[in-house]
């Protein structure tokens, strides 16, 4: 199949690196969208493995656009009716970002709240990494490379940055302070590794790395002092730390191969992986990309479907991709977007602002909104529901149950 760029960004987040099984996309990036790996037969991934689309170019896609007849990610469900909801976040919408060409996407916030780090393809094909006043529109350029720099993340001192690249010929995890210099490859053996996080000392990150011998998305940490010291947590991919270090949430293929993603966590133990626990999931769409709030409270991730009917009330399809928010004491869960465009990527901010790509001005910038978890729960005990509605035996569109 064919998606475009809108919802390209969203799959990124599901998908596995470019090159295995999965779809074309419009224009530069082959995506792919299972839990599984190309064979070894394939050239190396020329695509990145991020929650974005193309740069809006018509370059040849990479080597592992899946044949005619590949699974689709989503499926199709003719007899599936449109779910209502009930949406208490549709105004409050902020603008960060403003390219009209290419794509701005995968978002960080630094610890002061006040600087947007972010990956675009303004003003190249391949992928960069930008930071700016997060209420500014002066732009400073970190990287400058001819490959892919995508997945950014501040450290907690605010002074460095790791991400992820292929500029060494596979995806690896690298890091470069904030004024440019000191840049250090922090893993470079033959596996794919993408969406490094920091823990909250700074002194280690979580990344996953496609595993050769498991043929499986795996959760790895390593030490910033020692980057060959590794150790194994789980199976999943796109990890992110509590801000108290004690655990990490992730998406993971609900089966092995599967095509729909469910949101989880797991508790470290002296760095030892325990309590694995599903927190958010769907029938009927992937839930993606979990991102921790501030307080440790709550998750933000996106919910994404394709093939539901159109808001305007036409029988005409197009692809769903909303941001949620799950208070994880309560299980109690909002969803911050109104369907009006694609809306993926979240992360937060200060003040309850969750951050996140949309293409909302009709190309994919960076916007934020802000979510009061208090009232809405509050409202929830007062007898006001506020969570999408399903129909009467019905599935929850909700992305978790």
């Amino acid at each position: 199949m064919r998606l475009a760029p809108t919802l390209c960004v969203a799959l990124c987040a599901a998908a596995t690196i470019a090159g295995a099984a999965g779809c074309q996309v419009s224009g530069s990036l082959s995506i792919p969208l299972l839990d599984q790996k190309p064979a070894a037969s394939d050239s190396k991934p020329r695509g990145h493995p991020d929650e974005r689309g193309s740069a809006g170019s018509s370059r040849e896609s990479g080597p592992g656009a899946a044949p005619p007849g590949a699974p689709m990610f989503f499926g199709d469900h003719p007899d599936l009716e449109s779910v209502p909801f009930e949406n208490r976040l549709t105004a409050n919408f902020s603008q960060h970002t403003f390219t009209t060409e290419g794509l701005d996407f995968d978002p960080d916030i630094g610890a002061s709240g006040r600087t947007l780090l972010f990956a675009s393809t303004r003003n190249s094909e391949r992928a960069d990494i930008y930071y700016k006043s997060v209420l500014g529109t002066a732009l400073t350029q970190l990287t400058n490379d001819p490959a892919d720099d995508v997945q950014p993340r501040f450290s907690p001192d605010g002074e460095r940055v790791v991400f992820g690249s292929n500029r060494s010929g596979n995806w690896d995890i690298w890091m470069i302070r904030l004024d440019g210099t000191g840049l250090v490859q922090l893993t470079r053996d033959r596996s794919d590794e993408i969406a490094p996080c920091w823990s909250p000392d700074g002194a280690r990150i979580a990344f996953a790395l496609w595993g050769r011998r498991s043929h499986r998305w795996e959760i790895w940490t390593l030490s910033i002092a020692r980057p060959g010291v590794r150790q194994f947590l789980a199976y999943g991919m796109f990890p992110s730390w509590s801000p108290d270090g004690s655990r990490i949430a992730f998406q993971r293929a609900r089966q092995r191969g599967s095509r729909w993603f469910s949101v989880w966590t797991i508790t470290l133990v002296g760095m030892e992986a325990r309590h694995p626990t599903e927190v958010a999931h769907s029938d009927i769409a992937a839930c993606i990309a979990p991102r921790w709030s501030p307080d440790g409270q709550s998750l933000a991730y996106a919910a994404v479907r394709r093939g539901v009917n159109s808001p305007s009330g036409s029988s005409d399809k197009h692809e769903s991709a909303d941001i949620w928010v799950i208070d994880l004491k309560s299980g109690l869960r909002m969803k911050l977007t109104d369907g009006a465009a694609p809306c993926f990527n979240p992360t937060w901010g200060k003040a309850g602002r969750v951050y996140f790509v949309s293409s909302l001005s009709g190309t994919e910038n960076i916007w934020s909104l802000v979510t009061d978890m208090d009232a809405y729960a509050t409202g929830r005990d007062q007898g006001t529901e506020h969570v999408s509605q399903a129909s009467p035996g019905g599935p929850d569109e909700s992305g978790t149950k």
